[in-house]
């Protein structure tokens, strides 16, 4: 068995024949004097039982209890077992499915487990060679789409055979004979032992992936017409075997050995991962401790500026009243100018935007032409003109002074009476469409109260020639509809 990760770790593989130790650089060592960090053990024996459980639609301690039985009934007294499916990959609702399991029972393999365990090596897990191999093929894309595949490696001291329905491991042999036309005859031997048992339907033929294959055993099976893939070639310097050895650890399926087993391992992670979360715990304290110093830091800091921003205030107000003083200013009157100021003045208007506006309407009307425009602040707006429908139905006079827009525009004097009636008819609309202003006085009454006469070279007087507007903002004003 192997763990090439630390070269701390070993890996020991017991067959029938020996026991092999390797380094975790995969090369065959001597049996090492200290106990390594870990020792991960691969059992290639003979002595393999597969089973599956159909596992009824129970959840729970009931389900567990329901395998726990099971176990005991397919597999008695066999320590060590291990199922295929991990425990979170069952069904969290109460649905049945099947549990795919092995079991080994080797009195040589107890006794080497208990040798490691008086020697003080820690043991990380069992694994068999059987799921590493299932392990290894369930990572092969090209065999994801076989249903029924079946595994052969050539060892130095047989073959081990795993058969495999799609991609869950159902059945493995071990044959202790190094020769390979006779292991190539095996294979045949065994698939129609499979069909006789009803494992294999008479018309399935399992493909057979043969993993770092010698040509005799690969020229025995095209003899025997067997349904061959591709050879797998290994990636590892070591061979095939090194590779498969290397997928012992916590990710591989099936691990057989229990907690008892285990717990020297366990403990030794376990005081690893203390020390590790003290070490992160006294970390994350200083990280505090100096966060919260550099917080404090950064408050006095904070604190010293605004005692600072005080006294440069306070140092400028007293400017501020030294120079009143010296200016024989009335400090209460100034109070009420600037009191006026936020609370009547603030909701005045722009007056480029009134300009911008008369512009547009100029433009737009060629033959009129802006002669006043005036704004002024009053206590009663629009007050020394005729009010217009408009201004009548809104019925609401605000208190305090109010904002006043009056402008006068003078028509062509050119125009026909209609083409007159027709320009003021237009200003009136345009203007009406302001939604910042209200109309509260409107030239177009005027200008309909009196007589449809005149034209070219007719006298007009002062009143009918020049238009004038005026107009108060929306703020405090409801909506008026004409």
């Amino acid at each position: 068995m192997t763990a090439l990760t630390f070269s701390s770790s070993s890996l020991l593989l017991v067959n029938p024949r020996q026991t092999q130790w390797f380094s975790g650089r995969g090369e065959a060592m001597d049996p090492p004097d200290s106990p390594p960090s870990r020792v991960s053990v691969v059992a290639d024996l003979v002595e393999e039982s597969h089973i599956c459980i159909s596992v009824p639609g129970i959840v729970g301690r009931d389900r567990q209890s329901f395998i726990e039985g099971r176990y005991q009934a397919m597999l008695p007294d066999v320590a060590l077992r291990g199922a295929w499916q991990k425990a979170s990959a069952q069904p969290l609702l109460p649905k049945p499915f099947e549990l795919h399991a092995m079991g080994v029972s080797s009195p040589a393999l107890i006794a080497q487990l208990d040798e490691l365990t008086r020697a003080g090596h820690p043991i990380d897990g069992v694994w068999s060679l059987s799921y590493l191999m299932a392990h290894w093929a369930t990572r092969q894309a090209s065999l994801s789409g076989q249903p029924w595949v079946m595994l052969c490696l050539g060892l130095s001291y047989g073959m081990r055979m795993v058969l495999l329905h799609k991609q869950v491991p159902v059945f493995s042999r071990l044959l202790l004979s190094a020769d390979p036309g006779a292991q190539a005859q095996e294979v045949g031997q065994t698939l129609k032992y499979l069909a006789d048992n009803r494992v294999l339907e008479r018309d399935v033929r399992p493909a057979i992936v043969a993993m770092d294959p010698v040509p005799e055993f690969l020229q025995g099976l095209q003899s025997q017409g067997l349904k061959l893939l591709p050879e797998a070639v290994p990636r590892h310097a070591g061979g095939m075997l090194t590779e498969v050895l290397t997928l012992a650890g916590s990710r591989a399926p099936g691990n057989l050995a229990n907690l008892e087993l285990r717990r020297h391992h366990l403990a030794q992670r376990t005081r690893q991962g203390l020390r590790l979360l003290t070490g992160v715990v006294v970390l994350a304290g200083g990280a505090g401790l100096l966060m919260q110093g550099r917080a404090l830091q950064a408050g006095t800091e904070e604190s010293r500026q605004h005692q600072q921003q005080a006294a440069e205030m306070t140092q400028a107000a007293q400017a501020i009243r030294d120079d009143l003083a010296r200016r024989n200013i009335n400090v209460p009157l100034l109070r009420l100018a600037l009191q006026v100021q936020q609370q009547e003045l603030q909701s005045g208007i722009d007056p480029v935007q009134q300009l911008w506006q008369l512009g547009q309407l100029m433009t737009g009307n060629p033959q009129a032409q802006l002669v006043r425009s005036e704004q002024a602040l009053r206590e009663q707006a629009c007050s020394d003109l005729h009010a217009s429908a408009e201004a009548a139905a809104a019925g609401t006079e605000s208190s305090g002074l109010q904002v006043e827009w009056q402008f006068d525009v003078r028509p062509g004097a050119d125009l026909s009476p209609r083409q007159r009636q027709a320009l003021l008819e237009g200003l009136v609309k345009t203007v009406a469409a302001w939604p910042q202003w209200l109309v509260k006085t409107n030239p177009e009454r005027q200008e309909s109260a009196s007589a449809l006469t005149g034209g070219k070279g007719s006298p007009i007087d002062r009143a009918t020639t020049e238009w004038r507007w005026c107009l108060v903002p929306r703020t405090n004003l409801p909506e008026v509809t004409p």
